[in-house]
């Protein structure tokens, strides 16, 4: 038997169960299957079923067997009405590039809902309707564009901050808005604060806990949905004479939609406002 239909035939006995007789026979089932179905795939129907027993009257779910539709139920969640969810223990695994075409075909919203293992709670729920770019191939996210600090006398810097631009993924240069700006000065650009990291620190690790520290807090504070974190950057073309020219280095992309950009836009968004 293929695993997919290995798999659905298990949620439709575990949830055919839940709903004649209640969620410990449910429950007793999901367990009884732990053996035979892939431990990923258990832990996936788990996620599942936590979540329907916990939210099925709250946003109106229907379960669905359809892979065809990458989604696990429809429901009226998160302020949208017949929407299709998508349920996961690890955001990181999936890709914006893998619903693309079924989003094309009609209009029907997304949502994934982050289920967390330990407490069968739902803890977190990412939006996939972004907007599509001007060619109508690419989309539209906000890059949050970390901007550099002077130093004062005493050496220190004060004045960091951010600006949010949105940029289409399939012409960035060109495809771009500057959106607001965001004075969150307690957050320094990457390049600072890498030079300011001691010795024998993994460089990458810290990038990545800089960014998803900053990209949440700057979300809070300008209402932008932040899906990469840049930074103007001089390339240098010819390292005896120093010429070259700024562009933007990306430094993080959410995982999600990290597919649909480079690690650099070959323009200087810093220009456009």
């Amino acid at each position: 038997m293929h695993p997919a239909e290995q798999f659905n035939k298990a949620k439709a006995q575990v949830f055919s169960i839940y709903n004649r007789d209640g969620d410990v026979p449910a429950y007793k089932l999901l367990e009884a299957y732990r053996g035979s179905l892939p431990i990923t795939a258990w832990y996936g129907l788990k996620a599942e079923l936590d979540f329907y027993t916990k939210n099925k009257d709250v946003f109106t779910l229907d379960p669905v067997f359809d892979y065809g539709i990458k989604c696990d139920f429809t429901g009226n969640i998160d302020g949208v009405n017949n929407c299709r969810i998508d349920i996961t223990t690890n955001l990181n695994f999936k890709k914006l590039k893998d619903y693309d075409s079924i989003q094309r075909k009609d209009n029907r919203k997304y949502k994934i809902v982050v289920m967390d293992k330990d407490t069968g709670k739902i803890a977190d729920i990412f939006d996939l309707n972004f907007p599509y770019d001007n060619s109508g191939e690419g989309r539209m996210f906000d890059i949050a564009l970390f901007m550099p600090s002077s130093s004062g006398n005493d050496g220190l810097r004060y004045d960091f901050h951010q600006e949010i631009i949105t940029v289409g993924t399939s012409d960035p240069e060109s495809d771009n808005k500057f959106i607001t700006s965001c004075t969150d000065w307690y957050i320094p650009d990457f390049e600072y604060m890498v030079s300011e990291l001691p010795e024998g620190i993994n460089i990458e690790d810290e990038i990545l806990k800089h960014a998803v520290f900053s990209s949440t807090s700057i979300e809070k504070s300008t209402s932008s949905r932040i899906m990469a974190c840049a930074q103007p950057y001089f390339n240098i073309f010819n390292p005896h004479t120093g010429e070259g020219e700024w562009i933007t280095k990306i430094y993080w992309k959410h995982p999600v939609v990290a597919d649909y950009l480079g690690d650099y836009i070959e323009t200087d968004l810093s220009d456009i406002f």
